[in-house]
């Protein structure tokens, strides 16, 4: 009785590892054909032309001329005027008129002239 017992554990305890297996095996199948669709679209991505790309409307520039001299400025004036490319009297640089440059130059606006 004992033996029969033991015979059926045993059968128990097999029968779920040979359906993971057969499991596994079909996952890696699945995993081969997902990586084959993959590859086979990928390839069809590739192979198409992209559009061109659409011209971007002329932004609007500043053009900025350092006037007065960095000596005896601040450390952050020093570094926004570097920023814009100012390194003398008498420098002028254009850039375009958005909120960075524009920040840039509300910090040092009292050794700068400023045309649009």
């Amino acid at each position: 009785m004992a033996e029969e017992i033991m015979k059926d554990e045993l059968a128990v305890e097999e029968a779920p590892a040979k359906k993971t297996r057969k499991v596994t095996a079909k996952k890696a199948e699945d995993k081969t054909t997902a990586k084959k669709a993959e590859t086979k679209t990928t390839a069809k991505k590739a192979t198409t032309k992209k559009a061109p790309a659409k011209k971007a409307a002329k932004t609007e520039t500043v053009t900025v001329t350092l006037k007065k001299s960095l000596v005896g400025c601040i450390q952050n004036q020093k570094d926004c005027a570097a920023a814009l490319g100012l390194k003398k009297i008498g420098d002028v640089k254009v850039h375009p008129e958005n909120a960075a440059t524009m920040g840039k130059i509300a910090k040092i606006s009292h050794l700068v002239e400023v045309t649009k």
